[in-house]
């Protein structure tokens, strides 16, 4: 084969124009800190690093819904340790009122507390988080605790099951309410026993408010003369409830601790995600940073060379 200074010139354009291109994918390399710009660059890392990514969303989706857990459960969680703490304020007004020693002054004053105690007992049963009900169940749209003048009803959920569960894996959800109907015969609220049983089980909360109202009810002396039968028997139901407010507080705790796991679970899987996507898509800095140098240095030096290799033609002869 005859090497003419045509084929010379054009070797040495298709070699300093090869060595432009790879240049310019080093210098794309370290700024944008990915190993590949288009999937052409490296199929198999494109391919692996979508894969992984899709994972990374999932996961995220579920770091998100146990934050929402978390969040809801600690606003529970909250609202309970008030309720017992007023519970054991009553308890322990009720105590003191059945002391026969007491006149019908002290048992007005502690009447009067025990109504203000209704009124805080009604709002905490009704708190809100976020604008929905914490203790409404899937009804949490309305109001669970219902008065009207002294009858109080606890209003059902939208269906059967009140549980507000959030998927937080693939096959794992947690429960992140707590409905009052957990220590009853019908644990995930009424309507999902067949056949019903023969006694409707009576929500916790709606118990305790009850039990709230029959005390300030005894507290009211009669044409007899002060109910201490009443009141004792109204200090024994509080104290009851406060034992059952003091379990719920428990399993809220319970759900909170699985929470707080799956959080730990998915953190760690999102940052073992994070590594792999790592590995696959990001540039090795120092070994694209020297091969960057190397190839700028093999550019110029071919550079070089070319002006000394391609033959003088006739315009290096006319003068301007």
């Amino acid at each position: 084969m005859q090497i003419t200074p045509n084929v010379l010139m054009n070797t040495l354009l298709s070699n300093i124009q090869g060595q432009a291109q790879r240049i310019n994918t080093l210098q794309q390399e370290v700024s944008t800190g990915q190993s590949f710009q288009v999937p052409s660059d490296n199929p198999s890392a494109v391919t692996n690093t979508m894969a992984l990514n899709d994972t990374l969303s999932q996961v995220q989706s579920y770091q998100g819904s146990a934050t929402a857990a978390s969040n809801l459960l600690n606003e529970t969680n909250g609202a309970l340790q008030n309720i017992i703490q007023l519970t054991q304020s009553a308890t322990a007004l009720a105590t003191q009122a059945s002391n026969s020693t007491l006149n019908s002054g002290d048992l007005t004053a502690i009447q009067q507390t025990v109504k203000t105690d209704l009124t805080s007992l009604t709002q905490l049963l009704n708190t809100q988080y976020q604008g929905s009900y914490i203790f409404g169940g899937t009804n949490n749209m309305t109001p669970p605790l219902q008065t009207s003048g002294t009858a109080a009803t606890w209003n059902s959920g939208a269906t059967g099951v009140q549980n507000l569960t959030f998927q937080v894996g693939s096959n794992q959800t947690v429960t992140g309410n707590i409905t009052g109907w957990e220590l009853t015969s019908t644990p995930n609220g009424p309507g999902t026993v067949t056949p019903a049983p023969s006694t409707a089980p009576q929500n916790a909360f709606l118990t305790l408010y009850q039990d709230l109202q029959t005390l300030e009810t005894n507290l009211t002396p009669g044409s007899s003369g002060v109910n201490l039968t009443g009141i004792k028997a109204s200090a024994k139901a509080l104290g009851q409830d406060l034992s059952t407010m003091t379990t719920l507080q428990s399993v809220v705790g319970a759900r909170l601790q699985r929470v707080q796991n799956s959080q730990t679970q998915l953190s760690s899987l999102t940052l073992n995600l994070k590594q792999s996507i790592a590995q696959y898509s990001s540039a090795n800095m120092a070994s694209v940073t020297v091969q960057l140098a190397q190839e700028e240095q093999a550019y110029q030096a071919a550079l070089q060379s070319g002006s000394q290799i391609l033959p003088l033609s006739l315009l290096n002869f006319i003068k301007p």
